[in-house]
């Protein structure tokens, strides 16, 4: 932006930035965990008031950090299995902890799975004996699922921190957060044959481009899938004689 004001200016003819080749960034494939890696984890959290759920939920969700931390107890029905993504708890140095809309402003409602709702009956369980010990002093208007024992917010950049110190003490490599359960989220389904783009629509991406382009491993093992299932469907093709026996004329487009 110098550069373009000094030319303007008068004070240079070219931009001296545009000779410049920067230098390629390597794209970095996010760890996905497996089923048993997810079981360490969880099994590391047990007992934990929040802690437990969070990851649990996450894992079930793919949401991000700040939408978990802003859902209440108004967003889920536990008789359906539906949660409502609606809103995202923030933290900056400015403003504190404020609530705001999800990424792009996307509002999202999506089915939970059993578990899920599960880890959500048994968390709830703990949390109305949580409030009956705080009585009045308990934050009840803020309906919060994950909170503090009083039922406040959490710090989302506490709760990042407390994660990625657990992971380090139950001994997963650097890099595993509270991020990595989105992402584990997200490539499961598409391993799993989940359409690109209800993945897409439930991780809340603006488009499925951007879906495809995060979870492109994924994508990957699908279509080697997929070159197995023409195998068993349509592999006879390939055969001397295994068309011997059809008579029939092809069909006309």
């Amino acid at each position: 932006m110098t550069f373009n004001a000094a030319i303007r200016w008068g004070v240079l003819d070219l931009n001296p930035m545009m000779r410049v080749t920067l230098p390629r960034i390597e794209k970095r494939e996010a760890k996905v965990l497996q089923k048993p890696e997810m079981e360490w984890l969880l099994a590391g959290v047990e007992g934990h008031d929040w802690l437990h759920l969070l990851l649990l939920l996450d894992a079930a969700t793919g949401c991000r950090r700040g939408e978990l931390l802003a859902l209440t107890w108004s967003d889920v029905d536990l008789e359906l299995g539906i949660v409502n993504v609606s809103k995202s708890l923030a933290q900056t140095r400015g403003k504190g902890l404020f609530l705001k809309q999800p990424k792009g402003r996307k509002v999202r409602r999506f089915s939970l799975p059993p578990f899920a709702i599960d880890g959500l009956r048994s968390h709830r369980a703990k949390q109305t004996q949580s409030r009956s010990m705080f009585g009045a002093d308990y934050r009840s208007d803020l309906d919060l699922i994950f909170a503090t024992p009083e039922g406040e917010h959490l710090k989302p950049n506490s709760v990042t921190a407390k994660v990625s110190l657990l992971a380090r003490k139950l001994g997963f490599p650097k890099g595993i957060s509270l991020h990595t359960l989105r992402h584990t989220h997200g490539s499961h389904l598409l391993s799993s044959g989940v359409p690109l783009a209800t993945v897409s629509k439930r991780l809340g991406h603006a488009n499925t481009h951007i879906t495809a382009s995060v979870y492109s491993h994924a994508l990957e093992k699908d279509d080697l899938l997929s070159a197995e299932a023409l195998q068993k469907t349509l592999g006879d093709l390939g055969k001397n004689g295994a068309l011997g026996s059809v008579r029939s004329k092809p069909v006309s487009h």
